[in-house]
């Protein structure tokens, strides 16, 4: 241990003892005292690196030195980032840029933001570039193609400077530009359209095939293009059969010959079928029709007046009438035609009311009624006609009532129908000049009526089980009952047989009686089918 008497340790500093006192304890107990103010003792011969604070002093002011140096020498750090970038031209190069990061951090979202912008818009640029040039721009707006490009290009320079709201400025002015030519393509469709059937109108094969070839550049689904493009394959073709048709046509004005008109005409078809918007072919086609028909009219003209002066009236009648159907409000071609009528109107109606005098006599009347009914149509004032259309009408009337009579003499069983003959028989006797025709109808119907009037012997025969009812038609039933043998007289006509029998099914039979001497007419009717599964309390509840 260190002596108190080191001069090492001297060199320091001495403490020396001062008076401490414990708590409850007074100075004058404790016998220790100690010095409360220590002291330093620098002896003036010693160095002052010697001194540990000197030492470190000097060391704080050196590392603060170093620090200021470091912050005033060290440059401020850098980011390196890189970027793709799609040039105006459709080429892509690596942008690389140093951004410091004393940039404030929402001026450098702004601009990579802006960069970001100024791509999306390039590349719609770049996109509808493309569209256009497959349209051909430069041939329709060259100029206005070139200042877009331009403008587009001058983006470029900005972008490159990182200036992306000028280059974001002159993209869109460039984007805007080609838009605004792309709208102008519908006008200029419709104008190429326009321009290809006015030249195949003209018959210019070559420019309408260049309109329209022109016009599908640019929309190549265009429908008014894509027809005028078939028009054009057949074009050449439909005007050689229109000069062919337009010579024919020339050959009928030399020569009036219709055989001209018809050759001109099918080819005149020819052309509308291969081409039906040519109006060249389609106005020469109803020009030579509207020729054609001219031409028959006034050979249906001809006709008629020649065989009117021929007194061949109903050939000049059929002419005129030709003519008509051709053109039916021509007033020539009308009077003509009255004139000939009334000709033959004098020639024809003493022919006319001959023959219905031949049919009267023959004592053919539905055949006299019309002869003398055309006779009225033509000349409504003829008395001969009058008076006979009235009489053959009556004996046309009584033949068919005659005749209706005697096609069914059965239904002279029925008492009205009895009735309706005689009357019909009383107005056919009461005719004084009678013709053979209604002489035979008389006879036949007054022997009908006579036979009606007779009785005619009937034999039904039965099964004595079967319950029988006749009926006549038109008149009430009789019940014949029960039986084996019933023989009866009756008038002649249609009868109903009916026969009924407790648990058998009914039977009806339709006969017909008719007068032929003393023959007796024999019938058999027995209900023998019995109903299969009916109860015997359904069968005993049954009337009859």
């Amino acid at each position: 241990m260190a002596s108190s008497n080191d001069p090492k340790r001297n060199a320091g500093q001495r403490i020396e003892a001062v008076d401490f006192q414990a708590p409850g304890h007074s100075s004058e107990n404790n016998q220790q005292t100690y010095s409360a103010t220590p002291t330093l003792d620098v002896r003036a011969d010693v160095p002052w690196w010697h001194s540990q604070f000197n030492l470190m002093l000097c060391v704080f002011a050196l590392l603060a030195v170093a620090a200021g140096l470091f912050i005033v020498l060290t440059p401020p750090p850098t980011t390196v980032s890189s970027s793709t970038v799609v040039e105006s031209d459709g080429s892509t190069r690596v942008e690389e840029s140093s951004v410091s990061t004393e940039v404030a951090p929402w001026d450098e979202s702004r601009r990579a933001q802006a960069r970001t912008d100024s791509q999306d818009i390039l590349s719609e640029l770049l996109k509808s570039k493309k569209d256009l040039e497959a349209k051909n721009v430069t041939d329709w707006a060259g100029e206005r193609y070139d200042s877009a490009l331009s403008k587009a290009a001058d983006g470029d320079v900005f972008y490159k400077q990182q200036d992306y709201v000028q280059a974001i400025e002159n993209y869109q002015a460039a984007l805007d530009e080609i838009n605004n030519l792309n709208e102008l393509i519908p006008d200029i469709l419709k104008t190429k359209v326009a321009q290809g059937q006015a030249a195949i109108k003209d018959g210019k094969t070559l420019l309408a095939k260049e309109m329209f070839q022109e016009a599908l550049r640019l929309d190549q689904n265009h429908i008014p293009a894509l027809s005028g493009l078939d028009r054009v394959k057949t074009l050449d073709q439909v005007l050689d059969l229109v000069r062919a048709a337009a010579a024919d046509e020339q050959e009928f004005e030399r020569t009036d010959d219709i055989n001209s008109l018809t050759l001109a005409q099918e080819k005149y078809q020819q052309a509308v079928a291969l081409d039906s918007q040519l109006e060249v072919s389609a106005q020469g086609l109803s020009r030579v029709q509207e020729a054609a028909a001219d031409k028959r009219f006034r050979d249906s003209m001809s006709t008629g007046f020649a065989a009117l002066f021929a007194g061949r009236y109903s050939n000049a009648r059929a002419g005129f009438s030709s003519a008509l159907k051709i053109r039916p409000s021509d007033a020539v071609a009308n009077s003509a035609y009255k004139q000939s009528l009334a000709s033959d109107k004098r020639s024809s109606l003493s022919s006319l009311l001959a023959a219905a005098k031949r049919f009267e006599k023959n004592e053919e009347w539905a055949s006299a009624l019309s002869n003398y009914q055309v006779v009225l149509q033509r000349d409504p004032n003829q008395i001969s006609a009058k008076l006979g259309k009235i009489r053959s009408k009556a004996r046309s009337d009584l033949d068919q009532s005659l005749n209706s009579v005697l096609t069914d003499t059965l239904d002279l069983g029925r008492a009205t129908q009895r009735e309706r003959a005689n009357a019909i028989l009383a107005d056919a006797t009461a005719i004084k000049n009678k013709g053979a025709v209604l002489q035979g109808q008389i006879s036949q119907l007054e022997a009908a009526l006579k036979q009606a009037g007779s009785s005619v012997r009937v034999a039904f025969t039965s099964d004595a089980l079967t319950n029988i009812t006749l009926q006549k038609e038109g008149a009430k039933k009789i019940k014949l009952g029960r039986f084996s043998s019933k023989k009866l007289a009756l008038k002649p006509g249609r009868y109903v047989v009916t026969g009924q029998r407790l648990g058998f099914h009914d039977v009806r039979k339709q006969i017909e009686l008719r007068a032929v001497g003393s023959q007796v007419q024999t019938f058999s009717i027995a209900c023998d089918k019995p109903i299969a599964g009916e109860s015997s309390a359904s069968l005993a509840s049954r009337k009859y």
